[in-house]
């Protein structure tokens, strides 16, 4: 196992960093687990699969189970005064980074009275004032304690269970709210080194029904998105082209637009890597489309190994080139970022 590598992307919506870890305390039971839990945290992740599946016809879900699209930003940042390991996590929904559903700093630490690694969830008291901090973590320079509160009850506890962390609060220990909406939180994680699974809802204290969110078998399935830095070239009648660089690109469904100079249209460049349920044979590859406005069919796409650190398409008009964040021709596949 690497250890935690510093990752570092200027991302339009979308940026991720992890730092390494602090020296473990020579005795701590936990210290192993503590740097492979950080460095699985740190990063990108989205449903995007999750949603494509629950829409196919061939999965037959209904429509009141079917998830939001949920995209989680988890960004490892420099504030000692709230501990050695601390996270930025920010989470938008419908692929639209304006709506921000989630904001929290999270902090990780061994545990032994627990046999766990505690993870505490901070809430700002002024959230506005450090959204997009996932991007630039200046915005967080000045945070104090008093800007940040913790719920007694509402801490995680974090344990490994085979190749995989499973976290969770306390039985009915995160409660909140007032009168007959006084509600308990149950939130329970699944976390691998490619998958983040969460069940996040809320049940009545009163009689236990569920308040809001699903059910715990129906979590949210995130998978870790891969970034790519990707170019755009667009083929004037002239002969000459327009090029727009320096559009970060994740795996997950993500999008970039870029407009045409020579009509005025906006053409986007998506990005699956998908691991398709219905194949028997090869069902995990990266699928690239460039993509029009209010078109559902791709004007164009290319099929790569989910493993691709460079891919293209060539249309004529329109040609684009991605590789993935960290390739510089030499490395090995397990020195880019994960």
């Amino acid at each position: 196992m690497n250890a935690v590598r510093a990752l570092v992307a200027m991302l339009l919506t979308l940026t991720t960093s992890a730092a390494g870890a602090q020296a473990p305390v020579p005795d701590d039971p936990f210290a192993r687990d503590l740097i492979i839990l950080s460095e699985w945290y740190a990063g990108e992740f989205d449903n995007e699969e999750q949603l494509w599946f629950e829409n196919d016809r061939r999965s037959a879900t209904p429509k009141d189970l079917r998830h939001p699209r949920i995209h989680a930003s988890h960004r490892r940042v420099d504030l000692p005064a709230f501990g050695p390991i601390v996270f930025y996590v920010e989470e938008y929904r419908d692929d639209d980074p304006a709506q921000v559903i989630r904001q929290r700093l999270v902090t990780l630490a061994s545990d032994r009275a627990e046999k766990a690694i505690r993870m505490r969830q901070g809430f700002f008291k002024s959230p506005d004032a450090v959204r997009g901090a996932h991007i630039d973590p200046s915005k967080l320079s000045a945070l104090t304690a008093q800007d940040v509160s913790f719920l007694d009850g509402c801490d995680v506890f974090w344990r490994r269970e085979a190749d995989q962390f499973v976290g969770a609060m306390k039985d009915k220990a995160c409660v909140f709210g007032d009168g007959d909406k006084r509600r308990y939180s149950v939130y329970r994680l699944v976390l691998s080194e490619t998958k983040y699974w969460v069940a996040d809802s809320t049940r009545l204290v009163s009689d236990d029904t569920l308040h809001m969110g699903f059910p715990l078998d129906r979590p949210i399935e995130h998978r870790r998105a891969k970034l790519f830095n990707c170019e755009i070239v667009f083929r004037r009648d002239d002969g000459s082209e327009q090029k727009v660089s320096g559009l970060w690109l994740h795996s997950q469904g993500g999008t970039v637009w870029a407009m045409r100079d020579a009509t005025g249209e906006r053409v986007g460049l998506r990005l699956r890597d998908k691991e398709y349920p219905y194949y028997e044979t090869r069902p995990d590859f990266m699928f690239l489309a460039v993509r029009k406005p209010g078109q559902a069919e791709s004007v164009g796409f290319s099929i790569h190994d989910s493993d691709s650190r460079r891919m293209g398409i060539d249309l004529g008009w329109f040609n684009a080139h991605c590789y993935r964040q960290g390739y510089t021709f030499r490395e090995t596949l397990d020195q880019l970022p994960r």
